[in-house]
């Protein structure tokens, strides 16, 4: 269960903002689980009758509107993961390193936020489609080439911005810092593979099933 009611603006103890720090990346991490394990319907309506175009058309736009409310919610948990690690840098200095590579692989996320308030306004007056945010989160050929470490293929991009492979190693790694750190008696058992740590694992992808 995620806890959204304490503030990084309270005083707190340093365990209590690395267990609320904790919470909200491990959230993430779910959602990001998520789009990597669920594929989007695609929308053939070749041969179909009106009644079969009306039910699949309505499959697709649920289906994406889902898609895009998740996406949203992973991104607010980002933001909360980002606040917490802030008010850990401010208690725990020595620790600034580790909190400030994952600070920087994040800092996207707010103007991602930014353009779901704007997307949700479009789409209300009827200025976005749900095929045009399905287009957005497909990285361009030229910016699919792996790079080194990067698991091969293309990467879903959250927001239209950052490769969700990215964002998910953010957290994993910073995850396993945390638990080195404040856990090391008693290291955490993961509760599943890490495989953008882990350059021989290829993740699932969704833009495959994009068009």
């Amino acid at each position: 269960m995620t806890l959204w009611t304490m503030k990084p603006s309270q005083d707190h103890d340093v365990y209590t903002v690395v267990y609320l720090l904790k919470d909200a990346l491990r959230s993430a991490l779910s959602d990001a689980w998520y789009f990597e394990r669920t594929a989007l319907p695609k929308t053939d309506l070749k041969g179909a009758g009106h009644a079969e175009i009306a039910a699949k058309l309505g499959r697709f736009r649920d289906s994406c509107k889902g898609f895009e409310e998740r996406e949203a919610l992973m991104v607010t948990k980002l933001l909360r993961a980002r606040n917490w690690a802030a008010e850990l840098r401010r208690l725990e200095p020595g620790f600034q390193p580790d909190i400030d590579i994952f600070l920087d692989a994040t800092a996207l996320c707010e103007e991602i936020q930014t353009g779901f308030l704007r997307d949700a306004q479009r789409m209300f007056n009827g200025g976005m489609s749900l095929v045009r945010f399905l287009a957005q989160r497909k990285p361009e050929p030229s910016a699919a080439r792996p790079m080194m470490g990067q698991p091969a293929g293309t990467s879903y991009l959250v927001g239209g911005q950052k490769a969700l492979y990215e964002l998910r190693a953010a957290c994993e790694a910073f995850l396993a810092e945390i638990d080195s750190e404040y856990f090391s008696s008693e290291p955490e058992e993961a509760p599943e593979a890490m495989p953008y740590l882990d350059p021989r694992q290829e993740p699932l992808l969704l833009t495959e099933a994009i068009h």
